[in-house]
């Protein structure tokens, strides 16, 4: 009877009542998968100034990637242009350091500009030789005072993106350039730009550079590889073309050897 009173004790029965109370409610499967949702370590998307985390990834979708321009929102574009206008002073700057350190990251684009440089040696005076490292600065700096004047008009905007794409296309076949040197480039200016005091200062302004420079490097990766498939359709035609031609060449030779040799030979 003692035995039994000890187990069936008041205090063992609140023990158990608590401990009931205590026991998780949420299964362990489903505390798992929200981790695998908000993987540790992870950031709201903020650019932390030095680090590489935010990265223009172009090899998503265009639906799901949210690089659109028209996403900006318009406290966004005033960010962005009034970023853009403090920057003057520096963008020259800004912008070698860029493609300075996109040689140093694809030797193909160093061999580009090298190759450019002895060019421009023999160029006249007066000329301008825009494949150099200090004329694609200037291009730089163009291109974006461009971009941000007519972000209103998103169709515009893009189009002259895709153009610069599609203008670099003809070097897939003569240089080796690959469209994974948009991505390079594009990291390296999310980088340099992003980490800027200026743009640091507000987090619209940081959420503009991002989304803009992300969208860049989609759209100028598009333009480049659908004027380099078009490019190599041209090769491969021309090559396929080129046995035919000498095979008639050829078959006209024959013909005019027979000629020569029926003139010759009496019969």
């Amino acid at each position: 009877m003692r035995i039994y009173s000890i187990m069936n004790s008041p205090d063992k029965a609140k023990k158990k009542k608590k401990m009931h109370r205590t026991a998780p409610s949420t299964p362990t499967s489903f505390r798992r998968t929200q981790s695998l949702r908000c993987p540790k370590g992870a950031t709201n998307g903020l650019l932390r100034k030095g680090s590489r985390t935010a990265r223009s990834k172009s090899s998503r979708a265009k639906a799901e990637s949210g690089f659109a321009l028209s996403r900006l929102t318009f406290s966004q574009k005033i960010a962005l242009a009034s970023t853009w206008k403090s920057m003057r002073g520096q963008t020259s700057v800004i912008m070698r350091k860029i493609l300075t350190e996109l040689e140093i990251v694809s030797p193909k684009v160093k061999n580009i500009f090298y190759k450019a440089a002895l060019v421009d040696c023999f160029h006249k005076e007066g000329t301008e030789n825009r494949a150099t490292l200090d004329e694609h600065v200037k291009l730089l700096t163009k291109f974006f005072d461009e971009l941000i004047a007519n972000i209103e008009n998103e169709s515009e905007a893009l189009a002259m993106i895709k153009k610069v794409g599609q203008e670099h296309a003809i070097l897939s076949a003569s240089c080796g350039f690959h469209a994974e040197i948009w991505e390079q480039m594009g990291e390296i200016a999310m980088e340099k730009i992003c980490t800027l005091d200026v743009v640091q200062k507000t987090r619209e302004a940081g959420r503009a550079w991002r989304t803009v420079i992300a969208c860049v490097t989609d759209e100028m990766r598009h333009g480049f590889d659908f004027e380099a498939r078009v490019f190599s359709r041209k090769s491969s035609s021309a090559e396929q073309l080129a046995p035919s031609a000498n095979e008639e060449e050829m078959l006209n030779r024959l013909h005019m050897l027979r000629m020569e040799y029926n003139s010759t030979v009496p019969l």
